[in-house]
């Protein structure tokens, strides 16, 4: 790599890092690798200072996700960093919820009508969309662990 290059990718890092951008976890052991890098530091050194052995650094850079969260914050203190986790949803609670409680309602629906289409007593589509569309209100309320049962 070129010196150029280097300099630009240890700026790109040390912005990065300072502002604690997020990364996903599979990219952290390459974040913790470029750091440990750009310090100049070799994975022996760094096993030294964190009193275990160079392969396991070595295994952690290629795969920091399998590793405990203890050993990633012990890394981040020897390098002089703060390890901040975070939980990024994917989407917000209220709509979680709202799709958990639509399958369980679904689950709950579906049982109660296919005991009453035996006895042929099955309601109008309108009629189960409607108590669908109650017992989804009613479960995404108030949501429990009940929710959450299988």
């Amino acid at each position: 790599m070129s010196k150029i290059a280097k300099k630009l990718k240890e700026n790109q890092l040390s912005k990065a890092t300072q502002k604690g951008t997020l990364i996903p976890v599979e990219k952290l052991g390459q974040r913790l690798k470029d750091y440990r890098e750009a310090l100049g530091m070799t994975q022996a050194q760094l096993a030294k200072r964190l009193k275990v052995r160079q392969p396991v650094i070595s295994r952690i850079e290629e795969d920091a996700a399998s590793s405990s969260l203890k050993t990633i914050v012990r890394i981040a203190g020897v390098l002089e960093c703060d390890f901040l986790g975070a939980l990024v949803s994917r989407r917000s609670v209220a709509d979680k919820v709202r799709w958990q409680a639509e399958r369980a309602a679904k689950k709950v629906i579906s049982r109660t009508y296919a005991n009453m289409a035996m006895e042929k007593q099955a309601p109008s589509r309108e009629a189960y969309a409607a108590q669908l569309a109650r017992l989804i209100e009613e479960l995404s309320t108030k949501p429990g662990p009940e929710l959450w049962e299988e």
